[in-house]
């Protein structure tokens, strides 16, 4: 008779959550279209940046995602939120109005 499978450490949600995250920053990051505004060297090397660490979270995050708590995950959707509420413009989230 089999038993079912039955993992050794409890499975979190809080790993899948983030990866979802980081993988959709990435994704709106890298299909923004500019649409005639201007290219700008500081804001294409933030969000240059931005990809790379991103990019190395969500690779350290399926190397170690038993590591991942809450605040990670947290972290991970605050950042999507936002590039998405600037529609993927890095510059956007960089500007002021003061």
């Amino acid at each position: 008779m089999l038993t079912p499978f039955v993992p050794l450490v409890p499975v979190s949600p809080f790993p899948l959550i983030a990866l979802i995250a980081y993988i959709a920053t990435i994704l709106r990051v890298l299909t923004y279209r500019k649409h005639g505004a201007r290219h700008r060297h500081h804001v294409s090397w933030i969000a240059w940046a931005l990809l790379a660490v991103i990019g190395g979270s969500s690779i350290e995050l399926i190397l170690h995602a038993n590591s991942t708590e809450l605040f990670e995950a947290g972290k991970a959707v605050l950042i999507a939120v936002f590039v998405f509420g600037a529609r993927g413009n890095i510059a956007r989230l960089l500007r002021s109005d003061e």
